[in-house]
């Protein structure tokens, strides 16, 4: 019996461990996604064909909505490990949306 507590116990802590280090990672991927959106609005800003210009814009519009999301699942986790892993995972699909508005916008 106090086999079962202990090691159900340990379960319990080991996981409280893993959603607290996904929280602590939201952040950095929250500044990777916040520097490819910089970057990719720098882009936007010099281009010469403006006609792509409004496709560009669209995903940036997209990829600002997703880390908007990602910084809201983090700082309001309902569901705990959840959330954060939500949070990560919008906070990367920011990052990639921003990279494709990139580069469109250097094309």
């Amino acid at each position: 019996m106090k086999k079962m507590i202990l090691t159900g116990t340990l379960i319990i802590v080991s996981l409280g461990f893993t959603s607290a280090s996904w929280a602590f990672s939201c952040p950095g991927h929250f500044k990777a996604s916040q520097a490819t959106i910089d970057s990719a609005t720098t882009a936007m800003k010099a281009m010469t064909d403006k006609g792509k210009a409004g496709l560009v814009h669209t995903l940036l519009d997209d990829a600002k909505m997703l880390l908007n999301s990602a910084k809201h699942h983090h700082e309001k986790p309902a569901a705990g490990g959840y959330d954060h892993a939500r949070a990560l995972a919008k906070a990367d699909s920011a990052k990639a949306y921003a990279e494709a508005a990139e580069v469109l916008a250097k094309r």
